[in-house]
């Protein structure tokens, strides 16, 4: 492939972003808002509760309950209708007392979890599998057995966190799904090379797009991996395609559920830009939502880090999820 071209498999079509071995980041970052901006829906009064979006996310155990609720709370700021967790029994009390908004089933943790959790995925749009999820084998088990029905049914797949400790330990079961986006920090993803790739690297904070495209490759042609980092960097399996890579904005405050919330708002625009199919902006629905969802966190982080400083926490940074996709996702002319 020539320098300089930017390859994106679409669901059923090639298309290719020509991209000047000169063009700056900056102008790159912009083609790619550009192209995400047409996926983003309309507001009207003719829709119906769910149609913006139904997240699952499974997760949440006795030592983690603000990931689930993280992660919750941003795909619903980030625009999705309704959001259900999934969590152990001790957990789902603190859940929903956090927040009424997301719907709290505390049936991970029981023998028979499938035959609670199968009714309801047929009801969801994509999965998110990890935020607060623990490791303890029996949940392990559950969701393992989650992830082979998720398949079946070609449930779009989020992973994260202990999810991704998991997958470390059991690759198998994520190779070749048709739909799956992995997104590890650097100590995770150095796990997934050791246990995908049989080989050991040196986490760091600056991905290199080379190593994050080998295990996206390793993994399949339909999986893909964001590699969150001092810049993000984000590849699919498909042969010959590039990485692109998300290093705007952000601060050096690094407060805990930061990747919560990334994967909160990544489902969101997973399910917008699926629903939006094959548009011009030749962005396949998985990088696009990997980008978007990058650059909405970033720039969160950096809006909310002027107002708080060394203070800032997690929570805070939900409070400008809103003024901050409405200023780079909807102060354009979209369509």
């Amino acid at each position: 492939m020539a320098p300089g071209i930017f390859h994106f498999a679409h669901r059923n079509s090639i298309k290719y972003i020509l991209v000047s071995t000169m063009t700056t980041s900056v102008s790159v970052d912009e083609r790619m808002l550009k192209g995400i901006r047409r996926i983003i829906p309309n507001l009207n009064n003719t829709k119906y509760k769910g149609q913006d979006g139904r997240i699952g996310i499974f997760g949440g155990s006795t030592e983690y309950t603000g990931a689930p609720y993280f992660a919750s709370m941003s795909a619903l700021r980030t625009g999705c209708d309704l959001v259900h967790i999934f969590c152990t029994k001790e957990a789902s009390i603190p859940l929903k007392s956090f927040s009424p908004e997301p719907i709290v089933h505390p049936v991970l943790d029981q023998y028979d979890a499938i035959k609670h959790i199968r009714p309801w995925l047929d009801r969801l749009h994509v999965i998110i599998i990890g935020p607060g999820l623990g490791r303890e084998d029996k949940i392990f088990k559950t969701i393992v057995e989650l992830i082979s029905v998720c398949r079946e049914m070609k449930k779009p797949l989020v992973i994260d966190a202990d999810g991704l400790f998991l997958i470390s330990q059991k690759p198998d079961i994520i190779k070749e799904y048709p739909g799956a986006i992995l997104t590890p920090n650097a100590m995770e993803f150095s796990r997934l090379v050791k246990g995908v790739l049989d080989k050991s690297i040196q986490p760091t904070p600056m991905p290199k797009a080379n190593d994050v495209k080998h295990l996206a490759d390793a993994l399949g042609k339909n999986v893909v991996i964001l590699h969150k980092g001092a810049k993000d960097v984000i590849a699919d399996g498909h042969k010959g395609t590039e990485a692109v890579s998300c290093g705007l904005a952000g601060s050096g405050r690094r407060c805990g559920g930061q990747g919560d919330l990334l994967v909160g708002a990544l489902a969101v625009f997973w399910w917008w830009a699926i629903c939006a199919g094959n548009t011009e902006s030749a962005l396949s629905a998985p990088i696009a939502a990997c980008y978007a969802a990058s650059r909405l966190v970033r720039e969160c982080n950096i809006s909310t880090y002027k107002l708080k400083q060394r203070g800032m926490l997690t929570s805070d940074i939900l409070e400008q999820i809103q003024p901050v996709f409405a200023r780079i996702f909807e102060t354009h002319c979209n369509k």
